[in-house]
């Protein structure tokens, strides 16, 4: 049986050991899938192979491939994040420029037409008609684009941050992060500048003794605030916010899913819902 180590394709069988496949961009998933249950001893194999003279010259090798990896990882995590980016930008654009075109075929239409229909409704009963139906047909194609862009980053963000994606949903978990500047900054962030995040101008406001303190940012629509009464919504801000710094944390740091994130939330969005008086 031939299985493919970090030194190179090993024989089980003989003990030969072919070098050729040494290079990080030759290890595969698929090659370390063949990995017997029982592992060899690498270290021995690699030396009685005479791969390398001693305990030294293997534990130095060993050290080089161990940071070439976590190098190529950090790289391929970081231009996942930088591809986020761009991502809620662009789908920021694609919404500003749909919602454009909304006004002006709404606009237009009512030169002629006595219904009422606006958004995608109306574009598609414009389609065939001379000059107007040329820029309804142009608002339904942005539309499917912005889907697909949609589609994208869902993909992205729930593989980048899974908590972050489970608490509040991909669009918002992206938008959070694509406002902080990087996932890293918002796990650096305390509950309470994620709870104003995207209000800071109401919260220079209230520093200046302008106006009250805002309870919440654009955290505002999520399901456990926009479903709460008002009066308890400050309060649920402060558990989300508090909730989501955790997330971005152990999205840093973890990368991995813990469903009793979730289930700890919804237990106190409940208990917030359920007090009748302050």
């Amino acid at each position: 049986m031939k299985i493919t180590t970090w030194f190179g394709r090993l024989d089980l069988d003989t003990g030969d050991i072919d070098p050729a496949v040494q290079t990080i961009e030759k290890l595969s998933s698929s090659d370390i899938l063949t990995m017997p249950e029982v592992q060899p001893d690498l270290r021995a194999c690699a030396l009685g192979g005479g791969l390398f003279e001693d305990d030294v010259g293997y534990d130095r090798a060993l050290r080089e491939v161990a940071i070439d990896l976590v190098k190529d990882e950090l790289k391929r995590r970081s231009g996942a994040e930088a591809e986020l980016l761009q991502t809620i930008e662009a789908l920021d654009d694609l919404n500003e420029v749909i919602n454009r075109l909304d006004e002006r075929l709404y606009e237009w239409s009512r030169l002629y037409r006595e219904d009422r229909l606006r958004g995608k409704d109306l574009a598609e009963s414009l389609v065939g008609e001379d000059v107007i139906g040329e820029l309804a047909r142009v608002d339904l194609d942005l539309r499917e684009t912005r889907r697909s862009v949609e589609r994208s980053l869902e993909a992205t963000i729930g593989l980048m941050a899974p908590n972050l994606t489970d608490l509040a949903g991909p669009l918002l978990a992206a938008r959070l992060i694509s406002r902080a500047g990087s996932l890293k900054h918002l796990s650096e962030m305390p509950a309470s500048t994620i709870q104003v995040m995207g209000a800071e101008k109401a919260l220079f406001k209230h520093l200046k003794g302008k106006a009250p303190s805002p309870k919440h940012g654009m955290i505002y629509r999520h399901p456990a605030i926009m479903g709460t009464q008002k009066r308890f919504r400050g309060r649920a801000a402060r558990a989300l916010a508090a909730k989501l710094a955790i997330a971005a944390r152990m999205d840093k740091y973890r990368g991995e899913l813990d469903p009793d994130l979730k289930v700890a939330l919804d237990k106190r969005i409940d208990e917030i819902r359920g007090r009748k008086n302050e």
